[in-house]
């Protein structure tokens, strides 16, 4: 039997990942203060309880991974792992550091990773219309 697959080991890689992005949202009632002030005295924000505002999270979206650091030296392929079943046959890469020994990293389906950050970004731009 022979498989194709899309890299090889040593390989530089660039991942993309569905992932929210965290956003601060001011609180509207105290102003992003974290306490009100009635008549002269200071009392803790009934809505945010002195926390300023919430985090909110964006939709999600493609991105690639380097722009939020999850790879972060790890987009090297340093093994390939394969299952084959009678629905599917499914490639992954191993991502690690460059001259890694070991076998940590993270594991990737071959879908989501590519030569180069232009093929990536087009491919998110792609992926980002369909989830509109």
């Amino acid at each position: 039997m022979e498989l194709k697959t899309k890299f090889n080991i040593g390989d530089n890689v660039i991942g993309i990942s569905l992932y929210s992005k965290e956003v601060f949202v001011s609180c509207p009632t105290c102003d992003g203060m974290g306490e009100i002030t009635i008549k002269d005295k200071k009392f803790e924000c009934p809505d945010c309880y002195g926390q300023c505002g919430n985090t909110e999270y964006k939709q999600k979206e493609w991105n690639t991974a380097d722009e939020e650091g999850i790879m972060s030296g790890y987009n090297n392929v340093i093994k390939i792992d394969i299952d084959i079943t009678k629905e599917e046959t499914r490639i992954r890469y191993l991502l690690g550091r460059k001259y890694s020994k070991s076998y940590c990293g993270t594991l990737w389906d071959e879908n989501d990773l590519f030569e180069n950050v232009e093929d990536a970004e087009l491919e998110c731009s792609r992926r980002n219309e369909e989830l509109e």
